[in-house]
């Protein structure tokens, strides 16, 4: 399992702190050249092969030997992931517009992911809801010139699409609660916590917090959300000191705001996007809670997914096979 280093180092000795300096020195020099690299590739592509047309012949073909299953649209969390596929002089050109960024392959079938670099805050403004719609209906002409089965959105996406009644499906829902239901075994296993081990479901009345919570079994969940009522005042308090395992499911800020909350004998599983910050990682660190995050589901991506997703694909991008199997990293 693969492992992060959540906390600074403080002491180095002189010698081998140089050294160590410098190789830090070198890879940040070769992930930027990568980097380079990658979006330019990825501009080249675009030159060539992101036109209607192309899209149409390429599903000629899908409509006979039925490859490509899905296309995806994701958008950046933090500057970080806006920078994976994009040059910054063209976040704005594809503020609402998707953009083909590469391909993916789980279980036999492919899916085209696209990207757009509009935000988290953007898509709750209903003075975007225009844009919104411009993205949904040109990912659905997409979906139709690839002939493809589906397709699915990242993030907060799905939920607030669906609220909105911009989109009636929500295929990301189905693989996202069987990837948290098969994490939350994992780490049982992983953690050796017996089967009736208490279950704190952060974002529980949440689009997906709901199907998980419905899913688990109702004498030892707890639901804890800010939406319908004060989130605090319905922590179960009554069980600190007790091994818990708590399975994040809420807004990418909301767990900042309960690790106050938190005893070491606690278990984070982590499944919002992005992975938790380095100082949440550090603060959880100090506190002794071991904490998991939820990469997505085995798969290969050319170019890979960035950052915390890299050797895997977003548990919204998926789509449901008996064969799917989700991906941790171990980030304390």
């Amino acid at each position: 399992m693969e492992k992060t280093l959540s906390h600074p180092i403080t002491t180095i000795p002189s010698i081998e702190g140089i050294k160590y300096r410098s190789s830090i020195a070198k890879k940040s020099v070769w992930r930027a050249v990568r980097s380079w690299i990658r979006r330019s590739i990825i501009v080249i592509l675009n030159l060539l092969l992101n036109h209607d047309w192309v899209f149409g012949l390429i599903g000629m073909v899908n409509k006979r030997v039925k490859l490509i299953n899905s296309v995806f649209l994701m958008y950046p969390a933090n500057d970080e992931y806006a920078m994976a596929y994009v040059f910054r002089s063209r976040l704005p050109k594809v503020e609402w517009n998707p953009w083909p960024v590469g391909l993916f392959y789980q279980n036999g079938k492919f899916g085209v992911k696209f990207v757009i670099s509009a935000n988290n805050g953007q898509y709750r403004d209903p003075d975007n809801d225009q844009n919104m719609r411009h993205v949904v209906a040109r990912m659905e002409y997409i979906r139709q010139l690839f002939c493809a089965e589906r397709k699915t959105f990242a993030g907060i996406l799905p939920g607030v699409l669906y609220f909105k009644r911009m989109i009636r499906e929500t295929h990301e829902v189905e693989v996202t609660v069987k990837a948290v239901l098969q994490a939350i075994e994992r780490v049982r296993t992983d953690e050796g916590l017996p089967s009736d081990t208490p279950i704190i479901v952060l974002g529980g009345r949440g689009f997906i917090g709901r199907k998980v919570v419905v899913a688990l079994p109702k004498e030892s969940v707890y639901s804890v959300d800010i939406a319908g009522g004060n989130g605090r005042d319905d922590w179960p308090t009554h069980l600190k000191g007790q091994r818990v395992l708590l399975v994040n499911i809420a807004l990418n800020s909301a767990l900042d705001g309960y690790l106050d909350m938190l005893w070491p004998e606690m278990i984070l599983l982590n499944e919002v996007y992005p992975e938790p910050s380095a100082e949440t990682s550090h603060r959880l660190h100090k506190l002794g809670c071991h904490c998991y995050h939820i990469m997505g589901v085995k798969a290969a991506a050319f170019p890979l997914f960035p950052l915390a997703y890299r050797g895997g694909i977003p548990c919204c991008a998926a789509w449901p096979s008996q064969k799917m199997e989700v991906r941790l990293l171990r980030i304390t």
